[in-house]
């Protein structure tokens, strides 16, 4: 079903904004409605998810190499972490330390037009003079580039701040981790849109100014990581 571009949004996470938490005496389990992170019940005070600064609506990821997704929490307790993603989350218990990371993401006001993910994948010929068609192999992937136009900020307030954010890293060459949210479905406790969540650098911030226009800035994202597509959530 084909949704609109009203209220598509792009939202950044510095790597200031990260908190982890780690344990060997995690589970992940599915619950009707959500999956969950949580601390056996024999070691509950080993960690606390909420003093350790995670909260509501985060992306989260593990190192877990069953769950490699990106996941968003829906509600916490101190042992405990609700995800709202079920489908792709597989049951586990852990003998070996479990890294979880939450991301905080903000949205970067004020977004005219969005251009991306790019992805490609390099093409390698593989033809010898034995072939009889021209023979390849599939290099490895490129998740290319996200552009956007935006129109200036530079206000105080938190869609100036996070746009001068781009401009920073800009500058600092500082990797960040980024989310493009759809509309297909609303964000409520239970249920949340489609995304890309992604790694990477901001390469270029520039100011364009032209007659009887507003002031606006083109800005170029080189993607460093998976593009990992986020299935749209639609609660129970």
């Amino acid at each position: 079903m084909a949704f609109g571009t009203k209220g598509v949004t792009l939202r950044l996470s510095n790597s200031s904004d990260l908190v982890t938490a780690q344990s060997s005496v995690l589970n992940i389990t599915t619950v009707v409605g959500n999956s969950v992170v949580r601390v056996a019940s024999s070691d509950v005070g080993e960690i606390d998810f909420v003093a350790l600064g995670f909260t509501t609506g985060m992306r989260v990821t593990l190192n877990s190499s069953n769950n490699t997704g990106v996941y968003t929490i829906n509600s916490l307790e101190a042992t405990r972490l609700n995800l709202k993603e079920t489908s792709d989350v597989v049951t586990e218990d852990l003998s070996t330390t479990l890294f979880i990371t939450g991301y905080s993401m903000e949205e970067i006001g004020e977004i005219v037009s969005i251009d991306g993910p790019s992805g490609s994948v390099n093409v390698i010929d593989i033809t010898n003079l034995g072939s009889t068609a021209r023979e390849k192999l599939v290099g490895i992937q490129d998740e290319g580039q996200v552009s956007m136009e935006v129109l200036s900020n530079f206000t105080t307030g938190s869609t100036g701040i996070n746009q001068w954010k781009l401009r920073d890293l800009r500058q600092t060459g500082i990797k960040s981790f980024f989310d493009i949210r759809f509309t297909d479905l609303p964000v409520t406790p239970f249920t949340d849109p489609s995304a890309y969540f992604f790694e990477g650098f901001v390469t270029n911030y520039s100011n364009a100014v032209a007659l009887d226009d507003a002031v606006k800035a083109s800005i170029g994202l080189e993607i460093s990581s998976q593009a990992h597509f986020i299935l749209p959530t639609p609660g129970t």
